[in-house]
């Protein structure tokens, strides 16, 4: 019964999954933004609880996730890239760059431990999948979502948790480089999110963004 209920709470949080954000008004509409005279940019700090609702791939507790918007000035076309922000913690001098949806893939993936001792047990089968969209003029989009199902799994030894395959890896890839803010030329407002691997203890944080003609500072704090 308790194994039945974990289950459904599993497919319950995983449901709530969504796709990119959506650029905001302006920048003035995050919890925290800045105008320079290139462009404007935007932040904020997703909670713990926000991250649970908007991802299927456990990053509570693990990464710092952050939903920018980037709005490039009238007529101006700038080369945005993940390297170009770090995150720097209250209280430290020591900034962070974002990580790519690959590494953390790799990190989060989990192997079976070593024993001889085998349980079956029920599991969710939960994927997620990307595609295109067809919008008009010719133009497509990205756009994905969970695709569950069910099934028994294998527990070795004393644990009673799924060992995630190469393929769970590459659906958590897919999902974190979906909704990822997007590298590359920009010449019209952008947003995404940005993941930094600290723990998370830290309740207010600095976001740097380093362009070419300025450095703008983003103060962040959970709320």
């Amino acid at each position: 019964m308790r194994r039945a209920c974990i289950f459904l709470l599993l497919l319950s949080s995983l449901a709530l999954a969504q796709n990119p954000p959506a650029p905001r008004a302006s920048a003035k509409d995050y919890q925290t933004s800045k105008i320079e005279s290139q462009y404007s940019i935007g932040a904020k700090l997703l909670s713990k609880t926000q991250i649970q609702n908007s991802f299927a791939t456990p990053l509570a507790g693990r990464y710092v996730v952050v939903e920018v918007g980037f709005y490039p000035a009238d007529g101006k076309t700038l080369d945005l890239q993940r390297s170009n922000f770090a995150l720097v913690a209250s209280g430290s001098d020591s900034s962070v760059a974002p990580a790519t949806p690959e590494e953390i893939a790799s990190i989060l993936q989990k192997r079976p431990a070593s024993s001889r001792d085998v349980t079956l047990y029920p599991t969710a089968n939960v994927g997620y999948e990307s595609f295109p969209v067809y919008t008009g003029n010719g133009n497509t989009k990205q756009v994905g979502g969970p695709v569950y199902g069910a099934g028994v799994g294998v527990g070795i030894g004393k644990t009673t948790s799924p060992a995630t395959t190469d393929s769970d890896r590459k659906t958590m890839e897919t999902e974190l480089s979906d909704k990822e803010l997007k590298s590359g030329d920009v010449s019209s407002p952008v947003a995404g999110y940005l993941y930094f691997p600290v723990t998370g203890k830290e309740k207010s944080y600095r976001l740097e963004y380093r362009g070419a003609d300025a450095t703008s500072t983003l103060l962040l704090a959970e709320k």
